[in-house]
C-alpha cells in the first residue's frame, strides 16, 4: 500500500494543485531600525592585567597519577587519571586554570594551543614544552604560566596516559571531574580557585563540570562545547554529518591510536607500553549500544547519562560561552543550555565562525602579536581579563556581557543572550510565497526527496519561500522556531524534514543564515524522547526549535526557507519519499516561522582586522 501510494505521488511530480481564491490576514511588519554608532569593546586596551614574572626558564613541568574513586565496570583494578602541571617553580598558591581532555597525546599536545593558540613565541623553545607543537605555539601553558598561574592538563580516563575505558562523557567521567578539581584545590600550586577552558570536546567537559558545582570551580569558559552528547549526534532525531560517528567509532579508534607505536606518527604513541589492560575497553560505552535509536535520533538512557544540561543551567558558576553560528562540528544547539541559564555575570560571544576557523577557535583569534598578518588579537586578551579577574580575583573590566558579531562587519552588544526580541511569524503561502500574512484557505504543495542535497542543498527536490524584497533591513538575533505542517510518504519507515533559511541578495548565491537552522524526524514529533509511527500521506503537526541565528538582512534582499530532506549538514539517512507541505489554514496552526526580530538597535562599527 505504502509503495503504490508513493508512486502516485512520484507520478505527480512537485506540481501545486489549483490554488483556491486565499483570504489573507495583516501581519506583524519585518524589519528593524538599527543604527551604527562608535567601536567596538577593544580588549586590547584593558588596563590593569597580571604581567609576566617569571620568566620561561623560572617555569616547570611536572606530572602526576590522581587515582579516582569511581570504579570502571568494564576492566578491574584502580583508575588513575595522568595530570601535567605547568607552573612557577617558586612554590606558591597560585590561580589554576585546567584542561581536561581526550585529546592529548593523540591529536593534541598539554600546552592548550587549540583554545589557545597564541601569542608566538619569538625565543628557543621552553624546556617545558617538549613537542614539535610548541615551535609554534605557547598556548595556556606558555602564556599563564610565567603570569603566575598554575595550569593543569588532565586526561579524560580511557585516554592520553589515563587509565579507565572512554566515557564520553557519561557518569564516571561527571564523578571524575568533581573529584579531579577538589583534588587541584588542595594542592600547594593551587590557591583553591580553579577555572576550566577548552575547544570542541574540552570545550564540553567544563560545562560536564560545572553541573557537578565543585565548590573549587570559580568559573568555565567553553568553547565551542557542549553539555548534551545528543546535541553531538542529532538535531530533533537528523544526524549531523560526520559527528554523528564520533561518539559511535571516532572516539573509541582515538583511545586505541594512543597505544600505537610512535614510529607511525608524531600525533601516535603517547601511551605506546601503558595501561594496555585497558585497550579498547571504553567499546561498551558507546553509541552503538543505543541500537535502532542510533539511526532513529531516539532520546535514550545512554543520551540521558551523557546530558548535563540541567546541571549547568543551574550552576552559579559564571560562563563565557563562545561559539559560532555557522560551526559545522559542534552545531550552535549545542549551547541551548546557555540559552536558559540568563545569568546577570555571564558572558557571550556569538559570532559567524566554523568550527575550525582557520585552526583558531574563533575569528577573534590572532595567533601572533608581530608582523603585518594580524595585529590585532582580542581573543587572548579577553580570556585573560576574565581569568584575571574570577581566579585571580584582579580588578579588572572584562568587556560587554554579550557580544554578537553579525555578518555585516558591526557588533551588536545586548544585555543579555538571547536578546530581547520580537518574534515575528512569517507564514507559508501557495505558490512560494513567504509573508507576515496568512492565507485562511488551506493549500499545498509537495516535492520527491532524494540524497543529492548532501553535496548541494539546492541539488535535491524541495520547496522554496521568500519573501518581498524587504522594504527594511531585519536583524535576526536569537532562536528561530518553526511550525509545519506536512505529510510524507516513503520507501522507508519515514523521511526527514529539513527546512534551511537564507539570505537572498538581489544577485549572486542565497548566503545561509546560520550553520542549518530546522530539521526533524517525524517520527519525534512528539519529543525527542518518543517514537511515534508515520502514517502515509497523513498530515502531521511538526515543531522544531531552530539554530541560534545573528544575521542582518540588508534592505533589498529577500528571506528564503527552503525545504528538502538532505542537506550538506545532515546525513541523508531517511531522504527518500514525498513530502507534501500544508499552507494556509488558521494562523495559529498554519505553517510558519518564528523570526528573533531585533526591533531597534544600535550597533558598533567593527574594526577587527586579522
Amino acid at each position: 500500500m505504502i509503495c503504490l501510494v508513493l508512486a502516485a505521488f512520484m507520478a505527480a511530480g512537485t506540481a501545486a494543485p489549483p490554488l483556491a481564491a486565499a483570504a489573507k490576514k495583516k501581519g506583524t511588519k519585518l524589519s528593524s531600525k538599527v543604527k551604527t554608532k562608535g567601536s567596538y569593546f577593544d580588549y586590547r586596551k584593558i588596563k590593569g592585567l597580571s604581567k609576566p614574572k617569571f620568566s620561561h626558564d623560572d617555569i616547570v613541568r611536572e606530572s602526576f597519577e590522581v587515582p579516582m574513586s569511581t570504579p570502571d565496570p568494564n576492566v578491574p583494578g584502580e583508575v588513575n587519571l595522568y595530570v601535567e602541571v605547568v607552573r612557577p617553580k617558586k612554590m606558591a598558591k597560585n590561580p589554576t586554570i585546567l584542561e581536561l581532555s581526550p585529546y592529548h597525546g593523540t591529536l593534541a599536545d598539554r600546552s592548550g594551543a587549540r583554545v589557545f593558540p597564541g601569542p608566538k613565541y619569538e625565543g628557543a623553545r621552553p624546556a617545558y614544552l617538549d613537542t614539535p607543537e610548541a615551535d609554534k605555539t605557547l598556548g595556556l601553558a606558555g602564556y599563564f604560566a610565567p603570569r603566575g598561574y598554575s595550569v593543569v592538563f588532565a586526561d579524560l580516563r580511557g585516554t592520553g596516559k589515563s587509565g579507565g575505558c572512554l566515557d564520553h562523557l557519561g557518569p564516571r567521567d561527571l564523578a571524575d571531574s568533581k573529584e579531579l578539581i577538589d583534588w587541584i584545590a588542595k594542592q600547594p600550586w593551587s590557591n583553591g580557585r580553579v577555572g576550566m577552558t577548552g575547544h570542541s570536546y574540552v570545550g564540553s567537559t567544563p560545562s560536564m563540570a560545572a553541573a557537578e558545582n565543585p565548590k573549587a570551580l570559580k568559573t568555565i569558559v567553553p568553547s565551542a562545547g557542549l553539555a548534551s552528547m545528543y546535541h553531538h549526534k542529532f538535531q530533533m532525531g537528523v544526524p549531523y554529518f560526520l559527528q554523528w560517528v564520533g561518539p559511535a567509532e571516532a572516539y573509541e579508534q582515538l583511545a586505541i591510536e594512543r597505544y600505537l607505536l610512535p614510529q607511525l606518527g608524531d600525533e601516535y604513541g603517547d601511551s605506546f607500553g601503558e595501561n594496555v589492560e585497558w585497550f579498547g575497553c571504553g567499546a561498551p560505552n558507546s553509541a552503538v549500544v543505543t541500537g535502532d535509536a542510533f539511526a532513529s535520533g531516539q532520546y535514550v538512557d545512554w543520551d540521558a547519562e551523557r546530558d548535563h544540561e540541567k546541571g549547568a543551567i543551574k550552576s552559579k558558576i559564571p560562563v563565557f560561552a563562545v561559539h559560532g553560528t555557522h560551526d559545522n562540528a559542534a552545531r550552535i544547539p549545542a549551547l541551548s543550555w546557555f540559552h536558559k541559564r540568563k545569568r546577570s555575570y555571564d558572558k557571550a560571544w556569538i559570532g559567524q565562525w566554523d568550527h575550525g576557523s582557520n585552526l583558531y577557535p574563533n575569528d577573534r583569534t590572532c595567533p601572533q602579536h608581530v608582523g603585518a598578518a594580524c595585529q590585532n588579537d582580542q581573543w587572548t586578551v579577553a580570556l585573560h581579563a576574565w581569568f584575571d579577574k574570577i581566579l585571580a580575583q584582579r580588578k579588572v573590566k572584562t568587556g560587554p556581557k554579550v557580544e554578537i558579531f553579525l555578518n555585516n562587519k558591526t557588533v551588536y552588544q545586548p544585555k543579555r543572550w538571547p536578546p530581547k526580541r520580537k518574534n515575528v511569524k512569517l507564514f507559508l503561502g501557495a505558490e512560494g510565497v513567504l509573508s507576515t500574512t496568512f492565507a485562511e484557505e488551506e493549500t499545498s504543495d509537495m516535492y520527491v526527496a532524494d540524497a543529492q542535497g548532501e553535496n548541494d542543498a539546492f541539488a535535491t527536490g524541495n520547496l522554496q519561500y521568500q519573501t518581498e524584497p524587504l522594504k527594511k533591513g531585519v536583524l535576526l538575533a536569537g532562536i528561530p522556531k518553526m511550525l509545519l505542517n506536512a505529510s510524507v510518504v516513503s520507501p522507508k519507515r519515514t523521511t526527514h524534514i529539513i527546512p534551511t533559511m537564507y539570505d537572498v541578495p538581489p544577485e549572486g548565491d542565497p548566503i545561509p543564515i546560520s550553520k542549518g537552522t530546522f530539521a526533524i524526524n517525524p517520527e519525534l514529533r512528539d519529543g525527542i524522547e518518543t517514537i511515534t509511527p508515520v502514517v502515509p500521506a497523513e498530515k502531521m503537526v511538526l515543531k522544531m526549535p531552530g539554530m541560534a541565528q545573528a544575521h542582518y538582512v540588508p534592505k533589498g534582499h529577500r528571506i528564503l526557507l527552503l525545504i528538502a530532506s538532505s542537506h550538506p549538514d545532515k546525513v541523508a539517512t531517511f531522504a527518500e519519499g514525498v513530502a507534501t507541505v500544508y499552507e494556509g489554514g488558521a494562523a495559529l496552526k498554519s505553517s510558519h516561522v518564528t523570526l528573533p526580530v531585533i526591533k531597534r538597535a544600535t550597533v558598533k562599527k567593527d574594526t577587527y582586522v586579522r
